[in-house]
Order: structure tokens, then sequence, then C-alpha cells
């Protein structure tokens, strides 16, 4: 019996990574990371409890918190109505907290005068990132929107005065004042904006609630509603809002989850 039971489960872990072919994902996931899986057009899929939505060639977006627990979990129901449970493993990162003590009350704590203004910024961006369009350039594989030095990563966090404020919801890349920025990915203009915090800001489109977000920029070169393609250009580096230099802060987004940029190129700057 004993035999028997280690021969299952034996099995069990030899077929395992096989079985994670069926959504088209890689075996192992990542906290904040961004995936498009691929399943037959006439399935559903569900990811921890939510159906996601599907391309009509079946392809879906899906992305991780920067929290995720070590498993996250899928549901695939095919044509036949067969259901499959899916578990992946999730990659823990680490991200840097950093102390901050003795700062003037009003740079922990934003002056009552512009409260007003920050709710209606984060009413505005809300709006934006809800667009869930049925734009395919989610699929493309992305490109840098600028090239300079990374100030930045997603995940790192402050406490200032003793007060945990919110983690780096993208990443930072250093360039010149100027310095042209070009669409990582196609898709189209849901916001164009001056926020309190990150200045000029810019939000696109790519489709099933996959989005970007680029701020403190000096210029923006493209208007409301417009449709880009890949490489266009899109603005300038600059340092408006609250910044302390001129950089551009990209942030990816699927709906309302705030993930990481760097690891869409490739590059596990949060480690």
């Amino acid at each position: 019996m004993k035999f028997l039971i280690g021969a299952l489960l034996w099995l069990t872990a030899v077929s395992y990574p096989q079985a994670q072919n069926i959504l088209g994902l890689p075996a192992e996931l990542t906290q904040g990371g961004f995936y498009v899986g691929k399943v037959a057009p006439d399935s559903a899929v569900w990811f921890e409890g939510r159906k996601l939505r599907l391309s009509p060639e079946g392809h879906f977006a899906v992305g991780m918190n920067w929290q995720q627990g070590v498993m996250a979990t899928f549901k695939l129901i095919d044509a036949a109505g067969q259901t499959r449970h899916q578990r992946l493993g999730v990659k823990k990162q680490k991200y840097d907290v950093s102390h901050i003590d003795g700062l003037p009350p009003k740079m922990v704590t934003p002056p009552k005068e512009v409260l007003v203004k920050i709710a209606q910024d984060s009413a505005r961006v809300k709006k934006a990132r809800k667009t869930d369009s049925d734009r395919q350039e989610f699929q493309e594989a992305f490109i840098w929107p600028v090239r300079g030095r990374i100030s930045g990563n997603f995940g790192n966090h402050r406490i200032l005065n003793g007060t945990p404020k919110s983690p780096h919801g993208g990443m930072d890349i250093a360039a010149p004042k100027g310095t042209k920025i070009v669409a990582p990915l196609g898709g189209r203009v849901t916001m164009v904006s001056d926020l309190y915090y990150t200045g000029n800001t810019l939000i696109i489109d790519h489709g099933l609630g996959v989005n970007t977000v680029f701020a403190h920029m000096n210029s923006v070169t493209v208007n409301m509603g417009q449709v880009i393609k890949q490489g266009d250009q899109i603005g300038t580096v600059g340092a408006t809002g609250r910044a302390t230099g001129p950089h551009l802060h990209w942030g990816l987004n699927w709906y309302n989850e705030r993930l990481n940029p760097a690891l869409v190129l490739g590059e596990a700057l949060g480690e």
C-alpha cells in the first residue's frame, strides 16, 4: 500500500508541469507579473473566482498582485463542459522599505486646499482604468517607452514620519528633460490630464483591461481618444507634479491591479 501511494504521488508530481500548459501560461508566475494565456476560443477561464475575458482567438490577460500568495488558482471549462482546475506557483518578490523621519507635515499629508483636486484626479484615473475594450494590442511584446537609468522600482515603499505610504505602482526611468517617450504597445488614449501628484499624465488602453500610465511628462503629444501604434511618440520626459527631477514614471495595470513593468521587459528589478 505504501508503495502504491508513493507511486501515485510521484506520477502526480511528474505530470503537474505538463498540466500547466492547458492555459498557455508559464510554469511559474511572479508577484506583480503580467501574463497572456491562450485556450480554445469556446472555453471559459476563471482566475481566483473572476471570469476572464477571451479574445476571438482564445487569448486572455491576467495579472498577479504585488503580494500574491504562493499559488494562483485557475479554472477552465472547455466546450464539452469539462472542468479542470489549475494551480500555478508564484515567485515572491523582495521590495525595499525606506523609513524617513523628521519631515514637515505637508510632505506627509497634502494640504487641505488640494484635497479636492486629489479626489477629482483619483476619480479620473479610476474611470480610465476601468476601460474594458476589445482591443488586442495587449498581446504584443512590450518595448521600452524611454531608455535611461532606473531610479525607482515597483513595489518599493516608504514610511514617512511613521506613516506607511502606498507601494510604488510602477518603475521610474530617469532621462533628460525633453527626451522622447514612445508607446510600449499600440492602443487608444483614454486619459490626458494634469494631476496634482503626477503632473502631465497619460493613460493608454491596450484591451481586456490592460492599460499603461505615463506620468511627470513635460509634454503630451497625443490627444484623448487617439489610436496609436507601438513605437509612436506620445510625449517627452519632464518633472511635472511632485517630482524631484526629470524622469518617466511608467505604470502597467490590469484593471485595478498595478503590475511590474520591469517584468514584461525581462528585468526583475524588484527582486
